[in-house]
């Protein structure tokens, strides 16, 4: 492997390590038999009650619309806003109270710390049926101080993992679980 292409890939890492992504496809859909979408409303909470949280100045619901929106059309899908096939929505949720398990480099041992964490949830529903036939979850810890752009790639990511599975057929296996 050149010496240049694993830098950029240790580049890319750090600031994409922590986001989990789960996605799954019901197990009655065939995503190919659909053409076109709408937007439903979406969704944000915020469990910030001390304001540590503050917002690099990105529209964040608007930038995971644009992500999302480039990702239908680039499996074919078409937005439509009169007589659509799915319906698309999202929720996105910040805990700034989120406590995790870690282990203190000193004493080894595992402490409870404060680690802020966000999700979220893409859902497509049959516009028909109202049965959801896609849906994926991304969880994350919310790295504070990132600049503005950063920010923008670590949605752009998301995204993009969380699409990865749209065309393929139904692996339901205990989603929640």
């Amino acid at each position: 492997m050149p010496f240049s292409l694993l830098i950029l890939l240790q580049c890319c890492v750090p600031y994409t390590r922590d986001i989990e992504v789960k996605t799954e496809v019901g197990t009655q859909a065939d995503l190919s038999d659909y053409n076109t979408y709408t937007w439903l409303e979406t969704m944000s909470t915020l469990n910030d009650p001390s304001g540590k949280w503050q917002p690099t100045g990105l529209d964040l619901a608007g930038e995971i619309k644009f992500f999302i929106d480039r990702e239908l059309q680039d499996h074919g899908l078409h937005l439509n806003t009169t007589d659509p096939e799915l319906g698309v929505a999202f929720q996105f949720g910040a805990d700034m109270q989120s406590l995790k398990l870690q282990q203190n480099p000193k004493s080894k041992l595992a402490v409870l710390s404060n680690v802020p964490d966000a999700t979220l949830a893409v859902i497509l529903i049959d516009t028909v049926t109202k049965d959801i036939i896609w849906i994926s979850k991304a969880e994350a810890e919310i790295q504070q101080g990132y600049d503005a752009e950063l920010v923008r790639k670590r949605i752009d990511y998301t995204i993009t993992k969380m699409f990865k599975a749209l065309g393929k057929k139904s692996f339901f296996s205990g989603f929640w679980g």
